[in-house]
């Protein structure tokens, strides 16, 4: 089970741990509302439908994260104040990431707890961008395992 923090005790370790990576896990449009200042990228682990509101699960989900991430020694799993991110901290443990903890509340905590919030959907933090990065290295190492 993983560790839960509130949205203080998720910015104090993002403030004193370089290292730690706050995967927002709500769907694109989601994010580009607003999302925790710091080092935050998203990487929805499951999209909206856009007529019916239905979550479609991202299946390259965990793969998306354990590329980016590597072996990061703990990522911090935030959003909504919903069910996605319990599914998201469940996946990534059972494949074997370690020290996956869950933000409490989601976005709506953080703000109330009157923390840092930006707007910013950059690239390296944006999911299109992080996919595109995810797909070329991909497309890369299947280019050099051919060539072998």
């Amino acid at each position: 089970m993983p560790a839960r923090l509130s949205p203080a005790e998720a910015h104090a370790r993002l403030s004193a741990e370089p290292e730690l990576t706050y995967i927002d896990v709500r769907a694109v449009g989601e994010f580009v509302q607003g999302r925790p200042l710091g080092k935050v990228i998203n990487v929805p682990v499951a999209f909206l439908h856009p007529v019916s509101g239905a979550q479609v699960p991202n299946a390259d989900f965990v793969h998306i994260v354990k590329t980016l991430l590597g072996e990061a020694p703990a990522v911090l799993i935030g959003g909504g104040a919903d069910e996605r991110q319990a599914s998201a901290a469940a996946q990534l443990e059972a494949a074997g990431v370690p020290g996956v903890a869950v933000v409490e509340g989601g976005l709506d905590a953080w703000r109330a707890a009157l923390l840092p919030t930006t707007r910013d959907n950059r690239e390296g933090v944006s999911y299109v961008s992080l996919l595109m990065k995810v797909r070329r290295g991909d497309k890369a190492a299947k280019k050099s395992h051919a060539a072998h």
